[in-house]
């Protein structure tokens, strides 16, 4: 595994810094609340602390995932912590917990193990995804074949799943709005996630017929994506 591919242009070492520590921190500080929640030494939204760590733990294996399995691709943003889109979802949801929380404060929190689950799910298989393909694995729609860099991946979770990592990324997100109880971000959030792969997935695979012809289109018909409603 060579770990000098990287383009060192593209890396700014202290914005990468920064980013781990900033995640680091949150994830730390949530993990103490959270303890310190179910020893009963305090009394916060113990949800919402959760929810951190979940982000966290995202991002982090975003960029660690990158790093180690697509080195060539790696950059300073490869925890896509630029994406203001998913910062939108956050606000979304972080507002309609809170707003929840204040009001109706007095309703008990319960684990809700099967959202915990489909988190879980959908971490590991985009981890997975991005593991598999390596570096035909780009978080860019490819507009032009790099032959060296760009295979066909057929084999482990894409002998199941033909986007593994839009799966892993949809059923993370249903988990963390079904863990969080929110409906609004679950509905909104849902629809405009589902909208944005479904045509994502068709304008990307207008590409990849073009690069991979026939062995594409019989790959694609032996696969689904796994989202709901998305052939």
């Amino acid at each position: 595994m060579n770990y000098a591919k990287y383009n060192p242009i593209e890396v700014n070492l202290a914005t990468v810094v920064v980013k781990a520590l900033i995640l680091g921190a949150i994830f730390l500080a949530n993990a103490i609340l959270a303890l310190f929640n179910h020893l009963d030494i305090i009394s916060t939204p113990l949800q919402l602390h959760y929810y951190l760590m979940f982000w966290c733990i995202f991002h982090t294996l975003e960029f660690v995932t990158t790093c180690l399995f697509n080195n060539s691709q790696v950059d300073d943003d490869s925890f896509i912590l630029e994406d203001w889109d998913i910062h939108s979802m956050n606000i979304l949801c972080i507002s309609e917990f809170a707003i929840r929380w204040y009001w109706w404060s007095q309703n008990p929190w319960k684990i809700t193990w099967y959202a915990v689950g489909l988190v879980a799910l959908g971490q590991i298989c985009r981890t997975l995804a991005m593991y598999t393909a390596s570096e035909s694995f780009n978080h860019y729609i490819q507009r032009e074949h790099n032959e060296k860099t760009h295979q066909l991946v057929t084999t482990g979770i894409y002998s199941v799943l033909r986007h593994p990592s839009y799966f892993g990324f949809w059923w993370w997100f249903v988990g963390l709005q079904l863990f969080m109880n929110n409906t609004v971000t679950f509905a909104v959030g849902g629809y405009v996630l589902w909208n944005f792969f479904n045509k994502r997935i068709q304008f990307e695979e207008g590409f990849l017929v073009k690069f991979f012809k026939d062995a594409y289109i019989d790959y694609r018909k032996r696969t689904i994506t796994g989202i709901p409603f998305i052939k």
